[in-house]
């Protein structure tokens, strides 16, 4: 049986995704990376436990979330520098890098996950047109 020292640490499981064309290293992130990051965005947190987020508050710290985790996910710990340069990448390298991020550090729950988050993201959308419908140009009160 092995200790707890003898396994591999969060960071040595690499994996390579294609950006552009070259490959780009990334690793799962640490559980304390993890509730660093939904520290600074507790509203992805209350997103995937089912609470109620405003479309809003969501559109405003969606592109810096998924930076920040790009940017954990590459070997970049609180790296601003990162951060900024991976708000720059292209969407479609972003939901690669995060896909690949997110199947690396939660390999069990990401099935399940996604389909949570897409389910969040279309009540997201649904409540995003109707705050667009709304004749006084207010969001409505959400519950």
């Amino acid at each position: 049986m092995k200790r707890l020292m003898d396994i591999a640490p969060a960071g040595t499981v690499k994996k390579s995704v294609t950006v552009g064309d070259e490959q780009i290293e990334i690793s799962r992130i640490g559980s304390k990376r993890v509730v660093r990051l939904l520290a600074r965005y507790p509203e992805l947190g209350d997103l995937m436990s089912g609470k109620k987020v405003a479309p809003m508050r969501l559109i405003e710290i969606a592109a810096d979330a998924a930076a920040a985790f790009i940017a954990e996910g590459c070997g970049y710990h609180d790296n601003p520098d990162a951060e900024a340069f991976a708000a720059e990448l292209g969407i479609d390298d972003q939901l690669a890098l995060v896909e690949a991020i997110a199947l690396a550090t939660f390999p069990n729950l990401v099935g399940p996950l996604i389909e949570q988050l897409k389910s969040r993201v279309e009540v997201f959308l649904a409540e995003l047109q109707k705050a667009e419908a709304s004749p006084s140009g207010e969001t409505p009160p959400t519950d």
